[in-house]
């Protein structure tokens, strides 16, 4: 087996996870913006969550971006109102929404330490879905900033490539100078952290800590519960 070089990790539910900010900040930009802080939250949250779940496939099969995801579930979710607003409004409320969310996001201190002690012996890299704005927001927020900048951040609205795409994971390699096979993938998604690093040659580690079913296939090269467990693969 190659010897590692490069850790290279996924952002959403793997580094920040969306239990900690995502619903409370969500839910209190929908209640305080203009356009809809005089609709009943407990009329508009649920079908806010529809239509993110159906756009959200949409984003995951390639046929939308993650703007166009975050522009559509809003937009549709108005409609269902009878509210008539387009793109300039939804990116209105995108703005609202990260300002609301900031005070949401935790800095965590020992996922900090963390890290800093991996990046004394090997590389670290991101590579994350979604808008560098938002992604780089993140991990500003999370006090994240001087282990990873734009040379070890990949982001899906940057380098033109989506996870589970294969070219996404060899063009991060590639970036950091490291060959697939010398880098340890890290993530939540079984398709985008797991089954995606592997066929593009890596090792992946897949973060279950809400311990779901293993599916069948492919086999991650190690499964943990949180992230501090990862040091007994490298």
């Amino acid at each position: 087996m190659s010897e590692t070089k490069l850790l290279l990790f996924d952002l959403d539910d793997t580094l920040l996870h969306f239990e900690d900010y995502w619903t409370k900040s969500m839910y209190e930009s929908f209640d305080t913006f203009p356009l809809t802080r005089d609709i009943g939250m407990d009329q508009l949250f649920p079908v806010f969550l529809k239509h993110d779940e159906q756009f959200h496939e949409n984003w995951l099969d390639g046929t939308i971006d993650a703007r166009e995801f975050r522009n559509l579930r809003y937009i549709h979710t108005l409609a269902d109102f009878n509210i008539n607003v387009g793109v300039v409004e939804s990116m209105a409320f995108e703005q609202w929404f990260r300002t609301i969310r900031a005070a949401y996001i935790p800095r965590d201190t020992m996922l900090v330490e963390q890290l800093a002690n991996w990046a004394k012996r090997y590389k670290i890299g991101i590579l994350t879905n979604g808008t560098a704005e938002d992604q780089y927001d993140k991990l500003w927020r999370m006090g994240l900033d001087q282990l990873f900048a734009e040379g070890n951040v990949f982001v899906s609205d940057e380098i033109g490539f989506a996870k589970p795409n294969k070219e996404a994971y060899l063009h991060a390699a590639s970036a950091m100078n490291c060959l697939p096979e010398e880098t340890v993938f890290i993530g939540d998604s079984w398709v985008n952290d797991v089954a995606g690093p592997l066929e593009a040659g890596m090792k992946a580690i897949w973060l279950n800590k809400k311990r779901r079913e293993q599916p069948g296939s492919p086999v991650p090269t190690g499964i943990i519960d949180q992230l501090q467990e990862l040091e007994i693969y490298i």
